[in-house]
């Protein structure tokens, strides 16, 4: 996907204006196109779903600033990272519903949902002609907004956990002010656009559109969101209904290399299910487009790259507003697993020592990328080692054989041993007892793992976390957070963030966060 043309191209904003002028003198038709004369033709529905990925962006951008990057929401909440900045995320003292970095991500996530329910309306509406000529694409296009969809509202529930659910376009006014949604329907309504996309979405795509979702993509998600809402709802069901996904996936393995997942060389590859498709913008790259607001109010398609200053300080004069590993993950892996070479610089190089995306990576070009931290490489969303664990552990929590979810976490383990860069194999970290019979120490085995493996990648520490205390498994209260700032203070509210304030005000439907 890395060749596709990302063109917003068409997420429309149309004047259709009328005047009481003389008709000889002004033109009567629109210059351009309208939407009444678009959606046409598979050329202009594969524009209109490549916009809807291309929101996908603003959650990597950098954005002019550290502080319209919304990576923080997702990396700081948890124990693994912590900075010397002042982020009302890594305090969650100073958390409320000013915060502009919510405000951004609620806004971006609702922008991808109306891109994808005017592509879902227009293929709708014109789908019996608009695919003339290749008539799969009208499947393969639905459901890959559903699938887009679908993990906004992954997203919103993790950052949120109750946000507004929008199934199809506003048009109306009566209808602008939806309420906010209960307990696990964010989930519920991933799940069910993932069941449509399931049935809609190709196995594969041809190499040249390499990156695209697939139904391996939608059985993968639909089976982590089981998992998820199976943990707070207590339901044997969601688990076995996950296991069913994870075993429904063809073709996955695991790389040889660990590293391999976030070099830029190996993108889309074996392991992967969903991979944000960073590229280098048509222009000249300017990770400063778009500044504190800017939505889509910025030239051509904005920025596409992948931002990962947080961890290396740059531009430099980001100052203290980087991310450093917490002692607590460095010293999680065992001396000698090859993983954390990977991962981070060595105890000797100081605060600034996260190198994950940033060892084998490759900058965009023009615009000093480099000097700025606008990568090609891609963030990997979503990924097998994630799916082995999570089936490890639905096994576990739906009473099924410790064994076989023993020998799922030790897959995960043999192949960070391979992993070294060059010589013997290491020697840890070493399998897991597959006598155990305890299911608690299993489970705890899996988190370990979770946290080992899928470090500082899309906010899995912390959503794990944030379940388990919402299940009453774990009290986060207890939890050394280390951070490096002194008013850190986190209390049970803290699991769900603020909902801008804004929309509060402005939705007379739609309530705040209890405790903001």
């Amino acid at each position: 996907m890395k060749k596709i043309k990302l063109s917003l191209s068409i997420i429309l904003v149309l004047f259709l204006g009328m005047f009481s002028c003389d008709e000889a003198t002004i033109e009567l038709l629109p210059i351009g196109n309208t939407e009444g004369t678009y959606f046409q033709n598979e050329t202009q529905m594969e524009e209109t779903i490549m916009g809807v990925y291309q929101k996908l962006a603003f959650f990597y951008a950098f954005r002019g600033g550290q502080n319209n990057n919304c990576a923080p929401i997702w990396h700081l909440p948890s124990d693994d990272l912590t900075t010397s900045s002042n982020f009302a995320h890594e305090t969650f003292s100073g958390l409320n519903g000013g915060n502009g970095q919510l405000s951004l991500f609620y806004d971006f996530a609702y922008q991808l949902i109306a891109r994808a329910n005017i592509m879902l309306q227009k293929i709708e509406e014109n789908g019996s002609f608009a695919y003339s000529k290749q008539p799969a694409l009208k499947d393969q296009h639905k459901g890959e907004a559903l699938f887009l969809r679908a993990y906004m509202y992954f997203k919103l529930w993790n950052v949120f956990g109750t946000a507004p659910l929008v199934t199809s376009r506003i048009t109306k006014l009566e209808d602008a002010y939806p309420p906010n949604s209960k307990g696990t329907e964010l989930l519920d309504q991933a799940i069910k656009d993932l069941t449509d996309a399931i049935s809609l979405l190709p196995e594969s795509w041809p190499a040249a559109h390499k990156g695209r979702v697939t139904k391996n993509s939608a059985r993968g998600l639909r089976g982590k969101i089981y998992v998820f809402r199976g943990m707070i709802n207590k339901t044997n069901t969601d688990y076995s209904a996950a296991i069913a996904d994870f075993n429904s996936l063809v073709g996955l393995s695991l790389v040889p290399n660990y590293n391999n997942n976030f070099n830029v060389n190996f993108e889309n590859n074996a392991e992967s299910l969903f991979e944000y498709q960073a590229n280098t913008s048509p222009g000249d790259v300017n990770p400063f487009v778009g500044g504190a607001g800017g939505n889509d109010g910025f030239a051509v398609i904005g920025e596409i790259g992948a931002y990962w200053g947080m961890f290396s300080q740059r531009p430099t004069w980001i100052g203290n507003a980087y991310f450093t590993a917490t002692s607590s993950i460095r010293n999680a892996y065992e001396p000698g697993d090859p993983r954390v070479q990977y991962i981070l610089k060595p105890e000797s190089a100081g605060l600034i020592n996260v190198i994950k995306y940033t060892r084998n990576t490759a900058y965009a070009t023009g615009g000093n990328g480099q000097s700025n931290e606008v990568s090609v490489n891609n963030p990997r969303i979503l990924r097998y080692a994630d799916i082995l664990l999570l089936k490890a552990e639905a096994i576990v929590r739906s009473g099924g054989n410790l064994k076989d979810a023993i020998d799922l976490v030790n897959q995960v383990r043999e192949r960070a041993r391979k992993s070294v860069e060059s010589g013997e194999p290491s020697l840890v970290p070493a399998n897991r007892d597959v006598n155990e019979t305890n299911a608690a120490n299993v489970l705890n085995w899996i988190f370990q793992e979770r946290r080992l493996e899928l470090a500082f990648e899309e906010g899995h520490r912390w959503w794990d976390l944030r379940r388990r205390h919402i299940a009453g498994e774990i009290d986060l209260k207890q939890l050394d957070f280390q951070s490096r700032l002194p008013d850190f203070k986190f209390e049970d509210k803290h699991v769900y963030f603020p909902l801008p304030e804004k929309e509060v005000v402005e939705n007379p439907n739609m309530n705040q966060n209890p405790g903001y």
